[in-house]
């Protein structure tokens, strides 16, 4: 198999595991969760504490959509608003501990594939695996920094 489809099919069968993994646990244990509430609760976190405008912007919806949203996930308590430490005119959101409950082990995910990997290759082999990841972070997804985020950093 070719590299290009060898990076298709991680892709593809990462997407669907996300996605089975989502439904499966909304349609089990949280009814009180759409779809779209759920993936709206990964973008917070996945942003890592956000503000509403941050989380619009990333969405590219409205400011007044995304302050619908945020106010129906603190109404089910699974995110809340703190004010900034660094600027306290500004509100985070931030998940709640019902929120960790709900998510488990997900935030986990990278540290059971590694386990699964380390199981299957040589230390060497693993250094370079490391290698590429590197490269693939810094080149292909290279977190892209907030203002805020880069003036936290100074």
């Amino acid at each position: 198999m070719k590299t290009k489809n060898k990076l298709d099919c991680i892709y593809k069968n990462f997407k669907l595991m996300v996605y089975q993994n989502v439904f499966k646990h909304l349609n089990k244990d949280e009814k009180e969760l759409s779809s779209s509430e759920y993936f709206c609760l990964e973008c917070i976190y996945l942003l890592d504490n956000p503000t509403i405008s941050e989380f619009a912007s990333f969405l590219d919806i409205s400011s007044p959509n995304a302050t619908y949203k945020v106010k129906q996930l603190i109404k089910k308590g699974y995110i809340k608003k703190e004010r900034s430490k660094r600027d306290a005119r500004e509100y985070r959101i931030v998940p709640t501990e019902k929120f960790y409950e709900f998510y488990g082990n997900k935030a986990n995910y990278g540290e059971v594939i590694l386990n699964s990997i380390e199981k299957s290759l040589e230390k060497d082999d693993v250094k370079k695996m490391d290698k590429v990841l590197d490269v693939l972070i810094e080149k292909v997804f290279k977190p892209k920094k907030s203002k805020r985020r880069k003036a936290e950093q100074k």
